[in-house]
């Protein structure tokens, strides 16, 4: 099988890249700038990633399998804690533009052979959240493409499966990236949650499996503290923003806007 997984060389990425070269696959890593190493791919390719002739390009090279796994968090934010203009741009056009643009471009193929297309969504798109909200507006735009788009997709072109799966935390740094907008108090939540996330090789063990299967979405367990948030934003999303609000104020290391010097 062919197998191309874009964001090789980040942490799931390239753990995908050896579980895959590991079954006897060829994988074809996909980075926007740095080269991956032999032992996470067959072949690294250099694609900006950005428009749909990018998006072309990729599929030309004939894949059976196209696993979309680069991505982007808020790893750094301006004064106060907002979202800074050139990163929230950077991180939909990577987290859920060309993926949309790369299914969009597959379907328009005809094929003798099926070809699935993953995008690599997160638990962490069922509400809002103010400690990545860039992030989160970005999951949540590509999920709802991925179930909004895929049926379409598949009726046009029955060769072409858009599918979901929704990893959550992997323990690794990258893990520990909304510590930029919390204080001591909120890193410690975080901190409990980060320590039992399972190790990056077991996710795309998870993430395999199922793109041998037939389900259109999959994912790892949800923590029950999500589901219960993703239920109040549905029912109540007044009572809900007036939460994050609360929550706000107390965990996040820039003071209550209220006077208060930053905490950090």
């Amino acid at each position: 099988m062919r197998v191309m997984i874009t964001g090789v060389t980040g942490t799931l990425g390239a753990a995908l890249g050896r579980a895959s070269l590991a079954r006897g696959d060829t994988v074809l890593g996909v980075g926007r700038k740095a080269t991956a190493p032999a032992s996470v791919c067959s072949e690294s390719i250099a694609n900006a990633q950005c428009t749909s002739r990018d998006a072309a390009d990729l599929l030309d090279r004939d894949p059976d399998l196209v696993l979309l796994c680069a991505g982007q968090i808020e790893s750094e934010v301006g004064p106060g804690g907002l979202p800074l203009p050139h990163t929230t741009e950077s991180i939909h056009r990577i987290n859920s533009v060309f993926p949309s643009l790369l299914a969009l471009e597959a379907a328009e193929r005809r094929r003798a052979r099926r070809l699935d297309v993953i995008a690599i969504g997160s638990i962490a798109d069922g509400s809002p959240s103010a400690f990545g909200p860039v992030y989160h507006a970005s999951k949540a735009s590509l999920h709802h493409f991925v179930t909004g788009a895929g049926p379409i997709i598949h009726a046009m072109n029955p060769q072409v499966r858009l599918r979901l799966y929704r990893p959550g935390v992997i323990k690794g740094p990258l893990s520990w990236a909304p510590t930029v907008r919390l204080n001591e108090r909120g890193r410690r939540i975080r901190a409990r949650r980060c320590q039992g996330a399972p190790e990056a090789d077991v996710v795309a063990a998870s993430i395999l499996a199922f793109a041998a299967g037939d389900d259109w979405v999959g994912g790892d367990r949800e923590p029950l503290s999500f589901r219960l948030l993703k239920h109040f934003w549905a029912l109540s999303p007044n009572l809900y923003y007036r939460l994050q609000i609360g929550t706000w104020r107390r965990v996040n290391k820039f003071g209550t806007g209220e006077g208060d010097p930053p905490e950090v």
